[in-house]
């Protein structure tokens, strides 16, 4: 077991463990069959094709929830994790219904095999994301249907490496409309908005495909399709912002704050959904910042913790995480401080559980940039020494003996 999935990860086994025992049959369908076929256990973000009905599944799981999505017919959600139930009438009716790039490829959860009609298993060897030749898209066309094949390029490219081959790319453009692109006057353009919020994915799918590509190995490639096909700029404005604004090459060799946080992801030695989260937005209050006193980007910091928190909140995120993300961006440039501040400045934030994920992304920022790596280990060792002060009890936290001032 992967230790960074703990809790989330005992009880998805437990949930997928109880569709193996019920009466109906379930299957992992792609990207988690994917995943599970890699890397033996499918992560904390499940997609389920299962020939129950929506009773079935509200007999086994009492805060199952009706997200009203046109393809994902109920959810299931606890702390940082989501499982997303799609009702078949049988096997044949997946391998017709899937918005799946690759094929249908799945894993049947009650028999423990793998089942491929379509022919996708060859192409799961490839280095390039191809449709199945031999299988036409469903129709997508409509609604928020058109964003699906997008939505699962991009969960591919993000949690297995796959790069969507030219023609899918345009595929892709194609199918999304790059509707984010419209210009129009101001009453065309209001009503194309207002079509386009009925085209958006739910909040929960929504949440479901961000929170899934932050965790796969390969976050950026992921995040690069969603930009390439139109899907921020529909769904995601504060994401298309950050494409904005350009950075100073003098510190930030990428070009723009957009190109910063997607190599930042490569620096990650954990793929934790709340450390992702963190990256992802440690930088979105620099479109909303002005220049102070010769900080181009002054309290950006702040402005992207209020940011990222109503972002989250609007995708239904459990509190929980929303506090932990806003805490990693307000204070994502701390660590940089802490060797030269005296320790009464920071020790309430150094005595929180998520300074050690602040050091991380801090590590990651910088990792990003022209500067080297002497900041972050000056930062671990000054938490380190506070940690070891804080223990002693003849010791404040700042180093000084507490006897003496006490005592003498």
């Amino acid at each position: 077991m992967n230790p960074a999935e703990g809790k989330g990860y005992l009880i998805h086994m437990t949930v997928l463990h109880l569709l193996a025992q019920a009466g109906f049959s379930s299957y992992l369908a792609a990207p988690s069959a994917i995943q599970m076929y890699f890397q033996g256990a499918p992560g904390s973000f499940i997609w389920i094709e299962t020939e129950g009905t929506l009773i079935d599944l509200s007999r086994l799981f009492e805060s199952l929830t009706f997200p009203g999505s046109d393809y994902f017919d109920a959810a299931l959600e606890y702390e940082d994790s989501l499982v997303l139930f799609h009702c078949i009438d049988r096997q044949d009716d997946a391998a017709r219904g899937t918005a799946t790039i690759q094929g249908a490829f799945w894993y049947d959860l009650g028999r423990r095999v793998y089942l491929d009609p379509l022919g996708a298993y060859p192409l799961l060897r490839e280095e390039s994301l191809v449709p199945n030749r031999g299988t036409a898209y469903p129709a997508l066309e409509q609604g928020r249907r058109k964003w699906y094949p997008v939505a699962e390029s991009a969960l591919l490219a993000a949690g297995f490496g796959y790069v969507p081959d030219e023609e899918l790319r345009s595929g892709l453009r194609a199918e999304a409309g790059q509707e984010g692109e419209i210009r129009l006057p101001a009453p065309g353009k209001a009503r194309v908005q207002q079509e386009a919020a009925q085209n958006r994915l739910t909040k929960v799918e929504q949440r479901f495909l961000l929170s899934r590509i932050l965790s796969g190995p390969f976050a950026a490639a992921g995040l690069e399709i969603l930009l390439d096909s139109g899907f921020i700029d529909v769904h995601w404005p504060l994401l298309r912002a950050m494409n904005t604004v350009p950075h100073s090459k003098e510190h930030h060799p990428e070009g723009n704050v957009w190109k910063h946080t997607l190599e930042t992801f490569s620096h990650r030695k954990v793929f934790d959904v709340v450390l992702s989260l963190g990256l992802l937005f440690h930088d979105c209050g620099k479109p909303f910042a002005r220049e102070q006193n010769g900080n181009r980007f002054d309290r950006h910091a702040q402005i992207g913790a209020y940011k990222a928190g109503k972002f989250m909140a609007d995708l239904a995120f459990p509190v929980k995480i929303i506090e932990s993300v806003e805490f990693l961006v307000q204070y994502h440039m701390l660590p940089g401080a802490v060797s030269k501040l005296p320790v009464f400045r920071t020790e309430d934030i150094m005595r929180s559980p998520l300074f050690p994920d602040l050091l991380e992304l801090y590590r990651c920022d910088i990792s990003s940039t022209y500067r080297g790596p002497e900041g972050y280990y000056r930062a671990c060792k000054a938490y380190r020494r506070f940690l070891k002060n804080s223990q002693n009890p003849f010791r404040d936290s700042a180093g000084k003996k507490r006897l003496r001032l006490l005592v003498e």
